[in-house]
């Protein structure tokens, strides 16, 4: 038994140590405002999903994004079945090329018929003029 409780020890502080496990970032530490705003608009996301507000995630979606329909016709009616309610409870990566960005979070969520989960995504953001919206986002 000590000899299993070792092995997992090992290759638990192995992972921890090669960076297989995620480390956090603090959303109070950006710096940068353009890293701000993208956490921003994931926050924002995750209220409009908790609000099941069309007019929110049209003001944070790109006006073309085709991601907006299915959240309006798949979307929302599936959020309101399972009365799903999300937050960000992670920020993984953002990575910022010029007026394209990319960021991976992980959101804690709960549902009526989960208790709890958390979700990996993954969002594509572009930059109108002077402001980030999303393009789209994805779970992984």
């Amino acid at each position: 038994m000590k000899q299993f409780c070792f092995c997992i020890v090992l290759i638990i502080s192995v992972c921890f140590f090669s960076g297989c496990v995620a480390k956090k970032i603090d959303p109070s530490s950006f710096k940068n405002p353009d890293k701000k705003a993208l956490y921003e608009l994931m926050v924002k996301r995750c209220q409009a999903i908790n609000n099941r507000d069309m007019s929110l995630f049209k003001s944070i979606y790109v006006k073309n994004s085709p991601e907006l329909k299915w959240i309006e016709e798949t979307g929302i009616p599936m959020w309101n079945k399972h009365r799903t309610e999300f937050k960000v409870s992670q920020v993984k990566k953002i990575s910022i090329i010029g007026n394209d960005a990319a960021a991976n979070f992980i959101l804690s969520g709960q549902a009526r018929t989960i208790s709890s989960f958390l979700i990996d995504t993954v969002v594509l953001y572009v930059k109108v003029g002077d402001l980030w919206k999303i393009e789209s986002a994805g779970d992984r």
